[in-house]
């Protein structure tokens, strides 16, 4: 019921207020006004903005992000590092027992 009100109304003011402007049907019929050429050749920059893109021009990630991440990897690496002597050092001291890479030097140790 509510469908036959809204198309109801929609004729009447249809009726009475005939469309105009922008988006109205006589707007969409007139012929369309011809582009105006240009009176002096675009500038280069103009031209390279307009052109498509190639993708092998583009970089896909930004080169600060590109930085930050070398250095997080570098860190990553670094931590690693430091993680796997803490852990050699701990095997060492505390259980007595030679883990790969320890060189304990000094007190009795073998230099």
């Amino acid at each position: 019921m509510r469908d036959a009100i809204a198309r109801a109304l929609t004729w009447a003011l249809r009726l009475v207020l005939p469309s105009r402007g922008r988006h109205s049907a006589a707007q969409l019929n007139a012929p369309a006004a011809s582009t105006p050429s240009p009176a002096a050749p675009l500038p280069s920059h103009v031209q390279e903005r307009n052109k498509p893109l190639d993708g092998e021009d583009v970089e896909f990630i930004r080169p600060y992000y590109a930085a930050y991440m070398q250095n997080q990897e570098a860190e990553r690496v670094r931590l690693r590092a430091v993680r796997q002597r803490q852990r050699e050092l701990f095997w060492a001291a505390t259980m007595g027992m030679d883990y790969p890479g320890v060189r304990l030097r000094g007190a009795g140790a073998p230099a």
